[in-house]
């Protein structure tokens, strides 16, 4: 199944959003956009209103400001430029729309209100709360003073290397070199790595690049000296020699000064962000209940685990499953090690960060609002806009004929091997797998009891069930056994590079196709957005129309 599923509802194609993260991104720089012309230029027209070159220069700046690497770099080329001009413009006469139908008013959208603008002045706070943090040149200069062992450039050697998979054939090399014969010849006839072609030739090569048995040779050797065979496994053995060596130095303070600043910029704007995180935690009475918080090490958890409170901020309440929706993006099987340690305390200060934020700006809301007033104006924009995309969109269906439309045209992506269920016995011993099979063929009820007492597969733990596998999934000499076996009849042993194995075949299904019913919901997910897209950019270029949209593109 080649469909990748895609979260449906509105918000996927809500052009124009920033996010709204409380947790800053550090030390991150980001170019200013570049204005040219008349900032009065008028680059579009929706109605009476007016986009000018200073206006789309002031949102344009402010996305830059919060975003990544690769969209600052999108949004620097002239077609980026124009998407985000027509992204401006949709934006404008979606908000006109969303006035005209008065889903700026009333209970609703208040609630949404307050409570997005209160994470948005959250972010705000502490994002400025970072950016204030300075670095110092004497700073700068103080850390490569103490730091100045991890600014070396490390010694290059012009390296030449025969590499071969034998001790014996690296000793009879290294005869034949010391009795004169040309390293550049015996490479290209003897050598089994990538530079065989160069005559061993590999170029200059900084010792952090190599092994440190390479290294330690290399040191001890002469220019033009070959070395003594050296063994860096059971299958490689080499010869090196140099012909140049480039020494290497500590780097110059102005060499590495930038990359010092940030790396002191972003130590300092970290601390600074715990240092208001724990401002946050006292002023707003942050209380953790660590045995609901020990339990998210946990692959799962119970319904009343779930429902734990797992910490309070100014006496509400927040319970783990509120945390469920994060926690999933870590795969079960490993959470106990992702969470292990301090893992655990990094995931919650996270997570925890975001409602201590967001708590503080609720009970500051009005001083918030007055210093910020264009997080609000934006979270207005967007709680308006939000409601009347939902509105439209969320209201779109798939009907069931589009499901099976797009099913029978695309089968082959819905193609299966053939399946087999099989039980097993993995031994070491063939003499032992004989016995198991001898006693199995009296007593085969026995299978899953001896599987779980003998197997040395994981499965034995269950009983030796291997559940479903498709045909050639399986090391060759299982998978042919699996493929000729009687249903249900033990076969064996049957020898594999594991050891012995005593097999049942439970059930063969031929290769075939998932049925429609098993990929109906998969198939309603990759059609949902696309349906959604199409809505939307037939919606604005409705609206476009309503409100009389023209785009100045020649002078952007």
């Amino acid at each position: 199944m080649h469909l990748k599923h895609q979260r449906s509802g509105a918000l996927i194609i809500f052009l124009f959003v920033l996010a709204s993260l409380v947790a800053p991104c550090f030390a991150q720089e980001t170019p200013a956009a570049a204005p040219k012309g008349n900032p009065e230029d008028v680059l579009a027209e929706v109605g009476s209103d007016k986009v000018t070159r200073s206006g789309y220069d002031k949102e344009l700046q402010n996305v830059i400001d919060n975003s990544n690497p690769q969209t600052v770099a999108r949004f620097a080329t002239p077609d980026g430029r124009q998407e985000f001009l027509n992204q401006m413009v949709e934006v404008n006469v979606l908000q006109k729309k969303a006035e005209q139908l008065g889903l700026n008013k009333g209970e609703e959208y208040e609630k949404n209100f307050k409570e997005m603008a209160s994470f948005r002045l959250a972010a705000e706070s502490l994002n400025q709360t970072v950016k204030a943090v300075e670095v110092k040149e004497e700073e700068v200069k103080a850390h490569y003073e103490k730091n100045k062992d991890g600014f070396v450039d490390p010694a290059q050697y012009h390296l030449f290397q025969i590499s071969v998979e034998t001790a014996e054939k690296a000793v009879e090399l290294k005869k034949e070199l010391d009795g004169g014969k040309s390293f550049v010849e015996l490479a290209k006839a003897n050598s089994k790595d990538d530079a065989k072609d160069n005559g061993g030739d590999k170029g200059f090569v900084s010792e952090a690049q190599l092994e440190p048995e390479i290294v330690n040779t290399l040191k001890a050797l002469k220019a033009n000296e070959v070395s003594a065979p050296i063994k860096i496994d059971e299958d490689l053995h080499i010869l090196v020699k140099y012909s140049e060596k480039k020494e290497g130095g500590v780097k110059t303070f102005d060499a590495v000064s930038a990359q010092i600043r940030r790396d002191v910029t972003n130590q300092k704007q970290q601390a600074a962000y715990k240092d208001e995180m724990e401002k946050l935690k006292k002023e707003m009475g942050f209380e953790i209940n660590q045995a609901a918080a020990e339990t998210l090490r946990k692959e799962s958890l119970t319904d009343a685990e779930k429902n734990a409170v797992l910490f309070k901020i100014a006496g509400k309440e927040v319970k783990v499953a509120e945390l469920d929706e994060e926690l999933q993006q870590i795969p079960a099987f490993i959470r106990p090690q992702i969470l292990g340690g301090e893992g655990l305390n990094d995931f919650l200060d996270r997570f925890s960060g975001r409602y201590l934020a967001a708590a503080s700006a609720e009970k500051n809301f009005a001083a918030l609002s007055e210093k910020y007033p264009d997080v609000i104006k934006d979270v207005a924009r967007r709680t308006m806009i939000h409601k009347l995309l939902s509105d439209k969109l969320d209201a779109i269906k798939i009907e069931d004929k589009d499901i099976e439309d797009f099913y029978q045209k695309n089968l082959a992506q819905f193609a299966v091997p053939a399946q087999i269920k099989a039980h097993h016995i993995l031994v070491k011993e063939e003499a032992e797998a004989k016995e198991l099979l001898a006693a199995l063929e009296k007593e085969p009820a026995k299978f899953s009891d001896l599987a779980r007492e003998k197997s040395t597969c994981p499965s034995g733990k269950e009983g030796g069930d291997l559940g479903s596998f498709g045909e050639g999934q399986m090391v060759p000499e299982f998978d042919s056994a699996c493929k000729t076996a009687e249903i249900g009849k033990l076969v064996g042993p049957v020898k594999t590079q594991f050891g012995y194995h005593i097999i049942r075949v439970d059930e063969r299904q031929p290769a075939g196709n998932r049925k429609l019913e098993e990929v109906k919901e998969q198939i309603k997910g990759h059609l949902l957005p696309q349906k959604q897209q199409e809505a939307f950019k037939a919606y604005i270029e409705e609206l476009k129309k309503e409100f009389s949209v023209k785009i100045h593109q020649e002078k952007l």
